[in-house]
């Protein structure tokens, strides 16, 4: 059987069609992945994201412990504050990538959630520091859209949603429990995560609901991040594909002493051997991870592919030879299943953040 968030019998109720995904069941889709995109895109749409892991971590020797785990600069975040951040391993590939919130005296600490262990055991735990699975404490809920301030503000006034600076969150009092809502979210669209306790996660999805948020399932978050260009953990993010390849460079802070870094300074010296690089296609057709890409050469492989509601066609991140990677507005093409979708090289994002109009 696979494990359930405290939504699950929710989605049943509202038909959603269910998947399994890291083990969990999870809804796909309620009304069908097109409608769910472009109510995100539109107005306002909730996802429940409570799969994710959540790890305290607290001790005298946390701020340490995260900081020899993550590229980010732990000790520069303030109380109130969350980053993104990557987990390596010693030779620079990607274990993980995570958001860490900074509490008053802790850190909550969100993977993915199939490598909930892989984090965990990457910031250690001893005498000095304590790393506890905290999943069962909070229901995750992400409101993303141009109206989500509107109905966050009407559920929850006093967490100022609005003002709070991008990755800023707030603490919320959920009656016999804290909570945050916090300015984060992977879709390109304004919004927030709403961390509620898992008792009160029911209650708190009914009433986004009543408020006119669209229940989104995973197959218009896969569509949604994709068309901004976001990694996603198992197609640009993985232990054999290093960030720099991955164009994640920004989330690196060099002076930090993470691990990997030795490893991951060498590649930028010698420069990353692979490159990541957008696709819009021209033919009918809808690329997927595994599909090679041609130009007058083979020039890689898809990581993330689908069909953009936004631009009514099909998109891809693809991962090739530096040496040999095509130039925006190369025409390349596709090979799908015995047949070769046409499509053109951009720069992604695919549309723009926040807005459904197309850059290309």
């Amino acid at each position: 059987m696979d494990k359930a968030t405290p939504l699950l019998a929710e989605h049943r109720r509202l038909g959603a069609k269910l998947t399994e995904f890291s083990g969990w069941d999870m809804p796909l889709q309620y009304t069908g992945v097109i409608a769910e995109h472009n109510a995100v895109r539109t107005s306002v749409g909730v996802f429940d994201v409570s799969h994710l892991g959540k790890l305290r971590v607290s001790g005298w020797g946390a701020e340490e412990a995260l900081q020899l785990a993550v590229t980010a600069d732990i000790a520069a975040l303030a109380p109130g504050r969350a980053t993104y951040a990557l987990v390596l391993n010693d030779d620079g590939g990607c274990v993980d990538d995570i958001f860490v919130y900074r509490l008053s005296d802790e850190w909550l600490v969100v993977p993915n959630a199939a490598n909930v262990d892989a984090v965990a055991a990457s910031i250690g735990s001893g005498d000095d520091v304590t790393v506890e699975d905290a999943w069962d404490r909070w229901a995750i809920l992400a409101v993303q859209g141009p109206k989500a301030f509107d109905v966050v503000a009407a559920l929850w006034p006093e967490a100022e949603a609005e003002g709070l600076p991008l990755h800023g969150f707030a603490i919320v009092d959920f009656g016999d429990d804290m909570g945050l809502i916090a300015r984060t979210g992977y879709t390109g669209e304004p919004g927030v995560e709403v961390y509620v306790p898992s008792a009160a996660a029911p209650d708190a999805f009914a009433k986004l609901l009543d408020a006119g948020a669209v229940p989104v399932g995973l197959g218009a978050r896969d569509t949604l991040r994709l068309e901004m260009g976001y990694a996603l953990y198992g197609h640009e993010i993985t232990t054999e594909i290093d960030p720099l390849e991955a164009g994640l460079g920004w989330a690196i802070k060099w002076d930090a002493p993470f691990r990997g870094r030795d490893a991951l300074a060498k590649v930028k010296e010698e420069g990353p051997a692979r490159k990541l690089f957008g696709i819009r296609c021209r033919d009918r057709g809808v690329p997927r991870q595994g599909y090679e890409v041609f130009g007058e050469q083979d020039l890689g492989v898809v990581t993330s592919g689908n069909f953009s509601p936004t631009l009514q066609t099909g998109i891809a991140l693809a991962l090739g030879p530096r040496a040999t990677a095509p130039s925006e507005g190369d025409a390349v093409t596709i090979e799908a299943r015995g047949r070769r979708i046409a499509g053109d090289i951009v720069r992604p994002p695919f549309v723009d953040r926040g807005k459904k109009r197309p850059t290309s």
